[in-house]
């Protein structure tokens, strides 16, 4: 059976669905896979959270080494600001190491600050760009979810479809005419034909006869026409007698050489008629 539109588009429909499926599967997987992947990243402290964790205790560090250091600015400030003058020098070297250990403190600090910011910024341009990728594969998802919806709905819609047209009945084949047999045709009997020479005779007793019927005529019309028509019944029996058929159609009823047997009878009796008219023609020219 030939394949209708309506089968071609449902199949069409159908490997639509099922790609549109494989894809929503292959997606589901990639994005499982990166989800494990960044919470195994988050959790690691390696390498940007462990770096940042070095560097706020690293800072940590610096602070309180600049805090100590300017703790021992300050007592020795005052401890030079209440010295005796022969103290002096030695509360004035004392100030001076501990101010030089403050600004290296504080320097010190101010980097360590630094590298924990950087640190921070690392970690969370890391955070950021593995959350870029999950939500992507997590869109993928989706998008993949909407196009298998949406092709499964199509196929339903075209199922219904089809299911609601009507179905068209099959064309039936017109029946084969059965091959006529040629009907056989009755083999024809012979029919008996009369020798020329029986026929010549025949014309030539039709002749007299007639030329009897015309001398006849002369006398009376009455009588004439009476003996025209014995005539005419002399002829007729005259050629059935010289077709030699009359003693078959007594016996059998019925003979092949009828139909030409009756044309004889015809055309004799078109001759006596021939014969009285020309006789009457005479007649009536003599008179």
């Amino acid at each position: 059976m030939a394949q209708t539109q309506s089968d071609t588009s449902i199949a069409t429909l159908e490997k639509a669905a099922a790609d549109a499926a494989k894809v929503y599967e292959a997606a589901v997987a990639a994005e499982a896979k990166l989800q494990a992947e960044t919470t195994a990243y988050l959790n690691d402290t390696q390498p940007y959270q462990g770096k940042y964790d070095a560097a706020a205790a690293a800072a940590v560090k610096a602070a309180a080494d600049k805090a100590a250091a300017d703790k021992e600015l300050a007592e020795a400030n005052a401890a030079l600001a209440a010295a005796k003058p022969e103290d002096q020098a030695a509360a004035a070297e004392r100030v001076k190491k501990a101010d030089a250990a403050a600004q290296a403190a504080a320097t010190a600090a101010q980097a360590a600050q630094d590298a924990q910011i950087a640190a921070r910024t690392d970690l969370d341009d890391a955070r950021v760009a593995q959350s870029r990728k999950l939500a992507v594969a997590q869109e993928a998802v989706k998008t993949a979810a909407a196009a298998k919806t949406a092709a499964e709905k199509a196929l339903a819609d075209a199922r219904e479809a089809a299911a609601q047209k009507p179905v068209e009945p099959p064309v039936e084949k017109p029946a084969e005419k059965p091959v006529e047999q040629p009907v056989e045709q009755p083999v024809q009997q012979p029919v008996a034909v009369a020798p020329a020479s029986d026929t010549t005779a025949a014309a030539a007793t039709t002749t007299n006869s007639s030329t009897s019927t015309t001398a006849s005529t002369k006398s009376t019309s009455a009588t004439g026409q009476a003996k025209s028509t014995t005539s005419a019944t002399t002829a007729v029996t005259t050629t059935t007698a010289a077709t030699g058929s009359t003693a078959e159609l007594a016996e059998t009823g019925a003979n092949p050489a009828t139909p030409y047997l009756a044309l004889g009878s015809g055309l004799a009796l078109s001759l006596g008629a021939a014969a009285l008219w020309v006789s009457r023609r005479k007649a009536s020219s003599t008179s």
